[in-house]
């Protein structure tokens, strides 16, 4: 009998490894950014993603980033309710925006009201 066929001659298998679940293109963007340090218009991106993604879909629908300057972030809001209200729960946000980019990205946060108007691509 030709031994080559015998169970104990077989090579053993190490099992494989596990594949790590992918990632959105988004989030992986929002983490290449931040270990650029990014500026301009790739930090002003950067705060406007992290924005809408830390104030919640009601405030998502109602209000819209709009642009920064220096450390302070101006953010359009539909009515002057509203801005009232973000200006109640500005800490709360700046303090979940500063967990995300770092303390110093964004200080303020200031509102206008105005015309909320988005993409068609956003609905």
């Amino acid at each position: 009998m030709d031994t080559r066929f015998r169970p104990q001659n077989r090579i053993q298998r190490r099992p494989r490894p596990s594949v790590p679940v992918p990632e959105r293109a988004a989030d992986l963007m929002g983490e290449v950014l931040a270990r650029l340090g990014g500026s301009g218009r790739a930090r002003e991106f950067r705060v406007f993603e992290c924005y809408t993604r830390v104030v919640g879909d009601t405030l998502r629908a109602r209000t819209l980033p709009e642009r920064l300057a220096g450390t302070t972030l101006f953010v359009r809001v539909a009515s002057s309710a509203l801005a009232h209200e973000v200006t109640l729960l500005r800490g709360e946000i700046l303090a979940r925006m500063a967990a995300e980019l770092g303390p110093d990205a964004v200080r303020e946060l200031r509102t206008r009201v105005g015309t909320i108007s988005r993409p068609r691509s956003e609905g």
